[in-house]
């Protein structure tokens, strides 16, 4: 399973172990230290879950979970140093998906994290007519037969595909695709596009979904 995670904790020590097992598990993480950050984050590159701290600096867990129900459907799942039944319900009660009591194992956490997904349906298959993309096989098709596509090039392609219509600037998507390692030219982006629509194309997938936006980026358009 792959996917962008969002956690928003001031403890540096915990943050580091569950990042370092979500990205052992393919996940791409951005981590942040209050909720001010944690909202600005979102807003940036929107995350497909989010992890949630209930004691932070500044906006408390509660507050940005509430935040991010407002525009997003995304996971949410909660974490608190306290075990009282009030602070469970009132977290569910406002939107999140799950809520883990500290100290907690970080494959557990993970685990509840890919369950969460995998309801959301983080790693569905996606078919759009003759086309059919699977996430979790990483494998994309035009009617039956497979695609060769790179690495970076499927990546692409499920980032778009995800959010059909959804129009994301060449910065958004190697943000998606790359995260930190990205240290290239933007346009490099583009070079990995145009390689993906040749292969769909050449593969029967005529007109391709992906479409240039003018002076913006990209967008699929089944």
């Amino acid at each position: 399973m792959s996917g962008h995670i969002l956690i928003a904790d001031d403890d540096p020590a915990l943050g580091e172990a569950v990042s370092w097992y979500l990205e052992a598990e393919g996940f791409r993480v951005t981590r942040v230290k209050d909720g001010t950050a944690a909202l600005a984050a979102f807003h940036a590159d929107a995350p497909d879950a989010a992890i949630l701290d209930i004691m932070m600096p500044g906006i408390d867990g509660f507050a940005l979970c509430q935040a991010l129900r407002r525009t997003s459907t995304l996971p949410i799942l909660m974490l608190s140093a306290r075990d009282g039944e009030a602070d469970k319900v009132r977290a569910l009660g406002l939107g999140a998906d799950d809520y883990v009591t500290k100290p907690f194992g970080a494959m557990e956490l993970v685990a509840r994290m890919k369950a969460l997904l995998r309801r959301a349906g983080l790693g569905a298959v996606l078919t759009f007519g003759a086309l059919t993309v699977c996430p979790e096989e990483r494998r994309a098709l035009v009617v039956d037969a497979e695609v060769p596509l790179t690495a970076l090039e499927f990546d692409l392609l499920v980032a778009l595909a995800r959010r059909p219509r959804s129009v994301f600037t060449r910065t958004q998507l190697a943000d998606q695709v790359w995260g930190d390692d990205f240290s290239g030219d933007a346009r490099l982006v583009d070079t990995h596009i145009h390689h993906l629509r040749d292969k769909l194309t050449a593969a029967g997938l005529v007109p391709c979904p992906i479409a240039t936006v003018r002076g913006v980026g990209y967008a699929f358009r089944p």
